[in-house]
């Protein structure tokens, strides 16, 4: 029974990597929700202050409207209330609390929204739709006869639905999509697209800046599954489409290796100079200190952002070396140069404080502002049907400064990424490795690529 309890747990992780490492992180906990003055308090004459009910570069994210009469308008909408429901798998008893920094973001903003007004003056209630894992089917069907919509969650079965959700018009802005089926499906909008049949090459093609040729011998490690497969062919195919050489595609178990220097060796002997791995930070870090004992480490290994985690740092230590997470948020480190960073960690901290903090937090965030705005769009006669049309015509996207600039409306993916190099000192941006085109961010067109591949849902 344990052994079966810690193959789901391995593949929920790797799932969620899989979701998360294109769209901004899986379970990073904040470097900090203290230091300067808060803007809670501060800018009063700011419309965009968060005491004002703005929000990074929005101003009145939520407000009390125009006092014009409401009635009901729709399943989920009253005169008075706007319930949506938030997914996360966060009852699993394999892995308590998965993605609940998700649900803990929707509950603070739905307090600091109601606490300026509301939605035009109605109040939003968020419904806790705690898949736990394999339940997913009955929240949706839930929330199908309750919700105005799903926001600002995610979940790791989300092709368990029977398409229950489209067939009953509920409406998605999700926090993150994960299985090839869900991404493909109609009547939703994602902040933080993760379309199936591009690839954002770009930090894989920055190894050859960082060091010169390094893609010719690469190897990308996962986990023996056939999901996590499906992400690791995905970016072998990337890795040769823009000139490389896969040289080594090393299999692990799911449950973790005892001893992962067999795998050094295989790396070392293949001739291996980049690396990318499919998995947990838990395990990269273990794997680099099989490197350190045997004296060897490919000379770059890029990771996706469910790598941005003190787990990898402070279990790997002195161990960590030649590694960068590739990011579309600005990382939490830089809170002090970005009002909306900011702004996530103080309204946090003021509604919600016993709530966690940590990248996909920040990405539900993004959803809300973008479920609001459509929602405030969408007037006093708020249906599902004006709510998702609304959110479609957003085409230029950053979460109120959050990330990079996205594209929600069209469903394409940001060509925009940073590095922030991690040792064990935990992590810093790193601008060389970045060669930042806009802001922080490079976000080169070619960054963006086409996969020949279709990877089980046909175009």
């Amino acid at each position: 029974m344990k052994r079966a309890q810690g193959l789901a747990l391995a593949i929920v992780l790797i799932f969620v990597s899989a979701a998360c490492g294109r769209s901004g992180g899986a379970g990073t906990e904040a470097a900090s929700q203290t230091g300067s003055s808060s803007s809670v308090a501060a800018g009063a004459a700011d419309p965009t202050a968060l005491a004002q009910g703005g929000f990074g570069d929005i101003s009145k994210v939520c407000s009390p409207g125009d006092g014009a009469a409401k009635t009901a308008s729709d399943k989920g909408v009253s005169a008075t209330e706007i319930h949506v429901g938030t997914v996360t798998d966060k009852g699993f008893t394999g892995r308590n609390g998965l993605n609940k920094e998700m649900f803990d973001a929707a509950v603070a903003f739905a307090a600091f929204c109601n606490d300026h007004g509301g939605i035009l003056g109605r109040k939003l209630v968020i419904d806790d739709r705690d898949a736990k894992l394999t339940d997913y089917n009955a929240v949706v069907l839930q929330s199908c006869e309750e919700d105005l919509a799903l926001v600002g969650g995610g979940a790791v079965f989300d092709d368990g639905d029977n398409n229950a959700r489209v067939d009953c018009g509920l409406p998605s802005i999700a926090g993150f999509v994960v299985s090839p089926k869900a991404r493909v499906a109609t009547l939703q909008v994602q902040p933080l697209p993760n379309p199936v049949y591009t690839f954002p090459s770009g930090p894989l093609a920055a190894a050859n800046s960082i060091a010169p040729g390094s893609l010719t011998a690469s190897a990308v490690l996962t986990a023996g599954l056939p999901s996590t497969i499906v992400v690791r062919d995905a970016t072998v195919e990337a890795i040769e489409l823009i000139g490389g050489k896969v040289v080594d595609k090393p299999e692990y178990s799911a449950l973790g290796e005892a001893n992962w220097s067999p795998f050094v060796l295989e790396l070392k002997q293949a001739g291996v100079k980049f690396m990318h791995m499919v998995g947990e930070p838990e395990n990269l870090a273990l794997l680099q200190k099989a490197m350190k004992t045997d004296g060897y480490y490919p000379d770059v290994i890029i990771e996706t952002a469910n790598h941005y985690d003190k787990k990898l740092t402070d279990n790997g230590g002195d161990a960590i070396k030649n590694t960068w997470v590739q990011m579309v948020f600005t990382p939490f480190e830089l809170a002090s140069e970005n009002k909306a960073t900011k702004d996530y960690l103080d309204l946090m901290k003021q509604y919600n404080a016993g709530g966690k903090v940590a990248l996909l937090g920040a990405q539900t965030m993004s959803s809300f502002l973008l479920f609001a705005k459509a929602a405030t769009d969408c007037g006093v006669n708020l249906t599902r049907t004006c709510l998702l049309e609304k959110a479609k015509t957003v085409t230029t996207w950053t979460g109120a400064g959050l990330h990079a600039e996205t594209n929600p409306g069209g469903n394409v993916g940001s060509p925009c990424f940073l590095f922030v190099k991690a040792s064990a000192a935990g992590f810093e941006y790193d601008a060389t490795a970045t060669k930042p085109t806009k802001g922080r961010f490079n976000c080169d067109p070619k960054n963006l690529i086409e996969l020949k591949n279709d990877y089980g849902v046909p175009r």
